[in-house]
């Protein structure tokens, strides 16, 4: 299974993730988005999934911090919170309510990004790798066949028009020799 297309479910719920990650930049911040965005980045241009493995470690790392210091700032609230006036208590404890949801929203980022990222793309890691995340067919590895050329395309072009189009592309190193002797060759046997 690693190395077939994702299903439509699967990209349902990486495009979940990206609509969601939007109002948690509010909460959870900037940085799991770019870990993300890098580890995207590198991934294309690399075609190595380590780069998205670490990226999602990076973002997990960074909000189970997050969720730490609001776990640490509830539980020293409830530790020195019965010494304030009432004033404060009422601040604080508006304080705590929005702690506590950033907390638990920041543990549902963290679930999200578990469930609707990592996981599809690593069902299908040797796909992500070679073609991408939205590729539904495979990208043609070798290009060693030349399919420029075919019978029915070109019957209104003479092999000698064609032969010179093959040899300015060969003189502006768009295509190599082998190339153009190939090209050549199946010019001249369509005669």
């Amino acid at each position: 299974m690693s190395n077939t297309p994702l299903t439509s479910t699967d990209h349902s719920k990486i495009v979940l993730f990206a609509l969601l990650m939007i109002p948690t930049l509010f909460f959870v911040g900037v940085l799991p988005v770019l870990f993300l965005i890098i580890g995207f980045f590198m991934l294309r241009r690399t075609k190595d999934f380590s780069y998205i493995e670490l990226a999602v470690r990076g973002a997990a790392i960074y909000i189970w911090i997050g969720i730490a210091l609001c776990l640490g700032v509830v539980v020293w609230h409830g530790l020195v919170g019965d010494r304030d006036s009432l004033w404060e208590r009422h601040y604080n404890e508006m304080m705590m309510q929005n702690v506590a949801i950033a907390g638990v929203i920041a543990f549902g980022y963290q679930i999200a990004l578990t469930r609707l990222l990592y996981s599809p793309l690593l069902a299908h890691k040797e796909w992500v790798e070679q073609n991408g995340v939205f590729a539904s067919k495979a990208k043609n590895q070798e290009s060693s066949e030349i399919d420029i050329i075919k019978g029915e395309r070109l019957k209104s072009f003479s092999v000698a028009d064609e032969l010179i189009k093959w040899a300015k592309l060969k003189d502006d190193g768009h295509i190599s020799e082998q190339e153009f002797n190939d090209a050549r060759k199946k010019l001249l046997q369509r005669d």
